[in-house]
């Protein structure tokens, strides 16, 4: 088996059955597996799937626990080379044998991916440096990032179609040798969501001097979080970016671990802060207060932080 295709599933069948059509309307070779593994979905119309798609692999876990879905999936694959996807990835083109023909030939390559686009064909955020300290202090503050977020979606390379070095991509589109996956031992399944992806990409650069490249041509459709369409709070989203990013700092050198935790320890603060003041949270004031503070809990406990991997989480 030349290829595995690796999608993880929660409550998102829809987006998976577009995902599907997608890859077997365009895929131009047949040497390749689709497994989608399911994380417990509390919506189990991802069974109906099962008839529709009779030669993709589908496993139904009994836990929801994020990317360890994938790491599971990978154990029930065969794949010389693996690709994970997002549940609302669409591909419109024979993009994934461009990426697949690219790492067979540059073993130099580490993890490989394209770029995230919007329906409009406008380029999504989806891949950048590590960890460093400019970029944390406009989360700090709250200002500035977006300015280099344009910049980085505004490359010169992007605009001529040239292949660039990054450090790490967003988990929705990864390609990458199953020898390489394996040497790093897959996902950190520490993390629920956010930075797990990140700290793949760091192992398999740092770890393996592998080179992480994008190829600018080689474009997917994605509708972004869409297992969390149904959440009416953004307590999942904001505790488990705080707490990934904690985790993957981990990884970094003691001087720049201790910046990061300071300044994330500093914004969560300035926002308690500024809660009372922001009428957008007008007759929720008080949840944002606790979410905010079980955020604060990440930065000042250890034992909170390796233990709340479920906080907000429907198991």
């Amino acid at each position: 088996m030349l290829l595995s295709i690796i999608i993880v599933n929660y409550n998102t069948a829809d987006h998976v059955k577009m995902c599907l059509e997608s890859l077997y309307r365009y895929l131009q070779f047949d040497n390749f597996e689709i497994i989608i593994a399911d994380n417990h979905s509390t919506n189990r119309d991802i069974k109906n799937l099962v008839s529709l798609f009779p030669k993709v692999k589908f496993i139904f876990r009994e836990i929801n626990d994020g990317f360890g879905g994938c790491n599971e999936a990978v154990i029930n694959s065969k794949g010389k080379y693996l690709l994970f996807l997002n549940p609302d990835i669409k591909i419109f083109d024979d993009t994934i044998s461009i990426l697949l023909e690219y790492i067979q030939k540059n073993e130099e390559s580490g993890v490989v991916s394209g770029l995230l686009v919007n329906a409009d064909n406008s380029i999504m955020y989806s891949f950048n440096r590590f960890t460093n300290l400019k970029w944390e202090f406009w989360q700090m503050i709250g200002l500035g990032h977006e300015r280099e977020i344009k910049q980085l979606i505004n490359r010169e390379e992007i605009k001529k179609n040239k292949l660039f070095e990054v450090d790490w991509f967003h988990g929705a589109f990864l390609m990458m040798s199953r020898n390489d996956f394996d040497s790093v031992n897959g996902f950190n399944e520490k993390y629920f969501m956010y930075y797990e992806d990140t700290e793949l990409c760091y192992k398999i650069k740092n770890n393996l001097n592998k080179k992480n490249y994008c190829l600018p041509s080689v474009r997917v459709y994605h509708h972004t979080q869409s297992s969390l369409t149904e959440e009416k709070t953004d307590d999942i989203y904001t505790f488990h970016m705080n707490r990934g990013k904690i985790l993957f700092s981990e990884n970094l050198s003691f001087m720049v671990k201790f910046v990061v935790k300071s300044m994330g320890f500093i914004s969560v603060v300035i926002r308690i802060l500024y809660l009372p003041f922001q009428r957008k949270y007008t007759g929720w004031k008080k949840v944002k207060f606790n979410q905010l503070i079980n955020v604060l809990k990440l930065y000042m406990s250890r034992s909170y932080l390796e233990s709340s991997k479920f906080k907000y989480v429907k198991i």
